[in-house]
């Protein structure tokens, strides 16, 4: 995103600065196309004056060629043969609108011809000025062109006769082809035609099937831009609905102020700014390529640099905070951020490690505490009562029976009330040091309360458990201990065993059992082992 944001503002930059060069390009366009259209109508404008020059010097002859209608037509065939054919017809238009004599026809045959309705003529007659015609198809030659007209008058200022030279338009067009060197001609997508003031076409360069010599123009939208526009530049569609620049010259001026002739120059706008156009796209792809490569980099680096050091921090921190403080990031010393990040959090998975370690031992301690009695270091009752049930269970899917021993000192209150607590506490120590060295691995013992032991021997039967209960009372009995350096007497027990086969037996059960045991063997004068059934009563 970074990457991105740095890169908009060149993207922005370089988007504004291609179009203030496709504007720019435009503009230059615009010039070279209203120069091109200036240079093109110099060639029109050079013809009308040739035109009007040669009319005004057959005008200084008219008294002679109007009185001699046969020298009047072998002048105007010399001066046809001096204009190198770009003038098909050279002649004079009585005011009647008859033909007097021409270049083009015999004397008979003129005399036939009648062009008083020829636009030319009579805007001549009525004007008294030099006039440009439109295209029209010569009633003498046949051809097409454009006539020029030029009054001459007598001594009263009356028109005597109109002289005319008919443009020769395939020559004046053959002509312009000929000239394809002028760089205003070979310019790419560069498109010249002439229109008369009717909108005809009278020349286009290059030539096009669409565009037929004579015939109006097929664009009416761009004709009626033309009526508009006396010179200028302006952007239209053409036939084709292509977007053109249009640069358009009038060339000369009739006398009731329409411009004769028009030349337009054109170009497709796509051309004008294909350069600009090509630049700004290879400037725009040039930066997409620099932008895609830079984020490819960013995303390298931030993945190696970044990214993996965020996850594994990420990773880290998750198995610290789900109790794995054995978790390290490992980034090894570094003076930048992440690896300052990853030393911080190894340190205080370190320290919270420590801690844990030390705080499983107390809660190791606790629990010892909570199920060990503290005098004798024997499990307790609490403890007893877990195992039990635990056992119980186990031998119900086993079907293996389960026997149960509680035995207690005998006298013994009477012994703390003759000897005191302190001796009374070294004979539960010792009773303790016996059980162990009489009980196996897997059998639970455990202090009941007070002067009571609770000895569970799993998969054992009823004679396993007497003998065991009578090597526990022999091994009790054979201690001697003494206190103040007196000797404490012989120490005896009254011994209770109970064994269940039965899987609906329950440790409440066994215990009440090994208890009544106990009591009997109390009866019955001490220092003895009574076996009884969970299902005899109490």
């Amino acid at each position: 995103m970074l990457v991105l944001a740095a890169m908009l503002p060149i993207l922005a930059l370089t988007l504004y600065n291609g179009f203030r060069e496709r504007s720019a390009a435009e503009a230059a366009e615009r010039d070279e196309l209203r120069l091109a259209a200036e240079l093109t109508a110099k060639r029109p404008e050079q013809l009308l004056l040739h035109a009007r020059q040669l009319l005004q010097t057959i005008a200084a002859n008219s008294d002679e060629l109007l009185r001699d209608t046969g020298a009047c037509r072998a002048y105007f065939e010399r001066m046809a043969l001096e204009t190198d054919g770009v003038f098909r017809s050279i002649g004079v238009i009585l005011p009647d609108g008859s033909l007097h004599c021409n270049s083009a026809l015999k004397i008979v045959d003129a005399a036939t011809i009648n062009v008083g309705d020829r636009a030319y003529f009579r805007q001549a007659l009525e004007s008294g000025q030099f006039v440009v015609g439109e295209f029209q198809i010569g009633r003498t030659s046949g051809q097409s062109g454009i006539n020029f007209g030029l009054p001459v008058f007598d001594a009263e200022r009356r028109v005597r006769a109109v002289l005319f030279a008919g443009l020769n338009l395939p020559k004046f067009i053959e002509q312009g082809e000929s000239r394809r060197d002028d760089p205003a001609r070979i310019a790419e997508g560069l498109v010249t035609a002439i229109y008369d003031r009717n909108d005809v076409l009278l020349a286009r360069y290059p030539a096009s099937e669409k565009y037929v010599i004579g015939k109006k123009g097929p664009n009416p939208f761009l004709l009626e831009i033309l009526a508009r526009h006396q010179s200028g530049v302006f952007t239209a569609a053409d036939t084709f609905g292509v977007q053109r620049l249009y640069a358009v010259e009038h060339v000369g001026l009739n006398p009731d102020g329409t411009p004769p002739i028009r030349v337009v120059v054109s170009k497709p706008v796509d051309l004008v700014q294909a350069a600009a156009n090509r630049a700004l796209l290879h400037t725009v792809a040039g930066i997409v390529i620099v932008t895609l490569l830079v984020l490819i980099a960013a995303w390298y680096a931030s993945e190696v640099f970044v990214l993996r050091r965020v996850r594994l921090l990420l990773e880290v921190a998750s198995r610290i905070r789900s109790g794995d403080f054995g978790a390290r990031a490992g980034f090894g010393e570094g003076r930048e951020e992440l690896t300052c990040l990853g030393v911080a959090l190894d340190a205080m998975a370190t320290e919270l490690q420590a801690r844990d370690r030390q705080l499983q031992q107390v809660i190791q301690q606790l629990n010892e505490q909570a199920i060990t009695d503290q005098l004798t270091g024997l499990p307790n009752r609490r403890y007893l009562w877990d195992r039990l049930e635990a056992e119980l269970m186990r031998m119900r899917r086993r079907g293996a029976p389960l026997s149960v021993i509680l035995f207690d000192v005998d006298f013994f209150k009477q012994f703390n009330d003759r000897w005191g607590h302190e001796a009374g506490d070294i004979v539960l120590k010792n009773i303790a040091y016996a059980i162990r060295k009489v009980v196996r691995g897997s059998d639970i013992v455990a202090r009941h309360g007070g002067e009571e032991f609770v000895i569970v021997l799993p998969e054992a039967g009823e004679d396993i458990a007497l003998a065991r209960a009578e090597e526990l009372r022999r091994e009790i009995s054979a201690l001697r201990l003494t206190f103040g350096g007196e000797d404490l007497g012989t120490i005896t027990v009254s011994v209770g065993v109970v064994c269940s086969r039965n899987p609906g037996d329950t440790a409440e059960q066994l215990v009440r059992a090994a208890d009544h045991a106990m009591y009997e063997a109390k009866q019955a004068g001490r220092d003895r082992v009574v076996l009884r059934s969970v299902a005899d009563p109490a």
